[in-house]
């Protein structure tokens, strides 16, 4: 059976917007943080240095060339 990898993962990495808990989330081609709440998207480079648990589970299982 195949593995896939997840799409999304809830953070604890609150939003620079409005405070709320973000998303990773991952597309074809590449990673970023995502809001749910205010709908704002941010790279992922920007919170490698804050990375939580949840954020680094993620990156895992995440090809190096998306990041």
């Amino acid at each position: 059976m195949p593995f896939f990898a997840a799409r999304s993962a809830q953070t604890t990495i609150p939003c620079p917007q409005c405070g709320k808990p973000m998303t990773i989330e991952r597309s074809c081609h590449q990673v970023y943080m995502h809001c749910r709440d205010c709908a704002k998207t941010y790279p992922i480079e920007e919170y490698v240095r804050k990375a939580d648990k949840a954020m680094e589970d993620f990156l895992d299982n995440c090809y190096v060339d998306r990041i």
